[in-house]
């Protein structure tokens, strides 16, 4: 029986031809030299999107990440204590391993090394209430001004008191800390922002700081939720987003229907080309910001909070396209790892829009979404994968899609 090979598969080949060997876990390359790195994975991701049932369209070369090491500007630890020891720490953030991995340190900016380990220095002090309230410790941000979010369990007067103290401690030794937060997680989820809540209670606790943090890409200016999705690699998002606009090639008079929009990177950054914008996300805070950042991009924007399901986006076509001439719409989509919904892509194509840009953080996903693209009635016209997780096995890919027939 013909078994569907998959990327790791391909990778798996092109590490042997390159007699190579990589680490065991997240960081698998983390101490392999990235032009090293770069060669195999080119190699295994030509041979992967060639097999993955979109005959006929173009596939670019793997896009290089300008910062290989030291890029990340979300990264996490879990809070353990070893019994044995009788030792707080600071561990991987899955808490797989008791200690942090060498080579994913590798990944992270120094600055939250540092930030981590003062951290662990506050919650290994005698008989303070936080450590026995921890989940994860979060730094997030820019690489010049960060955000710090203690995720707790538990959450009452003593322990916001000492989250208070810990994160003014932190702060004095890192100045370039400008935000700290709270996050209630009563669950104590591997997840370290879950927002599959029990209903009641408080969420999150602001410390000190703003709700948001402000960033640029490509000369458009961003405000992030602190809370709210971001991308990992913030040094690669400038070509990831022209990557996406060239991908768009949107026009005056289409409509962009920004899906998963997060922040809205991609409405904002091409807010002035179309004659409005559609932002989706579940997320309320989320979308407010994406309402925002399209806004002062100088974008007309319609922020919808809600899932991207199948009736949302039925909804989404029979709602009143305003004023204006908007003849044809444009797609971009951005869902979580695990793909679209069942029926969100034979919805979407129910709107015949004129391009569809879909994106992908789980290549394993890429098959299904092509094979139920071509049965909507799309086809593949370029495939463009990235390296935004360098140091990993991840990649991303962005695909094109057009209709079979002119629209």
């Amino acid at each position: 029986m013909y078994k569907i090979r998959t990327f790791d598969t391909y990778l798996a080949d092109a590490l042997r031809a390159a007699d190579m060997r990589i680490l065991h876990g997240p960081a698998a390359f983390g101490q392999t030299p990235y032009a090293k790195e770069y060669e195999v994975k080119r190699k295994a991701a030509a041979a992967f999107l060639a097999n993955v049932g979109a005959d006929g369209a173009v596939i670019d070369p793997l896009v290089r990440a300008p910062l290989p090491r030291g890029y990340r500007t979300t990264s996490r630890r879990r809070v353990m204590m070893l019994r044995r020891e009788g030792q707080l720490l600071l561990a991987n953030g899955d808490g797989s391993v008791p200690k942090v991995d060498a080579a994913e340190e590798t990944l992270e900016p120094a600055s939250h090394l540092g930030i981590f380990k003062s951290v662990e220095t506050f919650l290994r002090r005698p008989r303070d209430p936080l450590a026995g309230a921890m989940n994860h410790v979060i730094v997030r941000g820019t690489y010049d001004e960060h955000v710090l979010i203690l995720n707790v369990q538990f959450m009452d007067a003593d322990i916001v008191r000492a989250a208070k103290r810990c994160a003014e401690y932190v702060r004095s030794e890192h100045p370039s800390v400008v935000s700290a937060w709270m996050f209630h997680d009563p669950r104590g989820s591997r997840y370290y922002l879950d927002m599959e809540r029990t209903p009641g209670g408080i969420k999150s606790k602001k410390i000190f700081g703003h709700a948001a943090w402000r960033q640029s890409v490509n000369d458009v200016q961003y405000q992030v939720g602190v809370f709210s999705f971001s991308q990992i690699n913030f040094a690669i998002v400038p070509a990831f987003v022209d990557v996406a606009r060239t991908l768009a090639a949107v026009r005056p008079e289409d409509r962009l229907l920004d899906l998963y929009c997060g922040y809205g990177l991609f409405g904002a950054s091409l807010a002035s080309q179309v004659k409005n914008v559609v932002a989706m996300d579940l997320d309320e805070d989320t979308v407010g910001n994406a309402r925002y950042n399209i806004g002062r991009a100088g974008g007309k924007a319609l922020a919808i909070a809600s899932a991207v399901t199948p009736q949302s986006i039925r909804k989404l076509w029979s709602m009143p396209r305003g004023r204006g001439a908007v003849e044809s719409d444009v797609v971009i989509l951005d869902p979580p790892r695990a793909g679209t919904a069942k029926g969100v892509i034979d919805a979407i194509a129910q709107g015949e829009p004129r391009r569809v840009v879909e994106i992908f953080c789980g290549h394993e996903e890429i098959r299904r979404s092509v094979r139920e693209w071509k049965a909507a009635g799309y086809r593949a016209e370029r495939i463009v994968p990235m390296d935004l997780f360098p140091g990993t096995l991840g990649l991303e890919v962005l695909i094109s899609f057009v209709p079979e027939r002119k629209r």
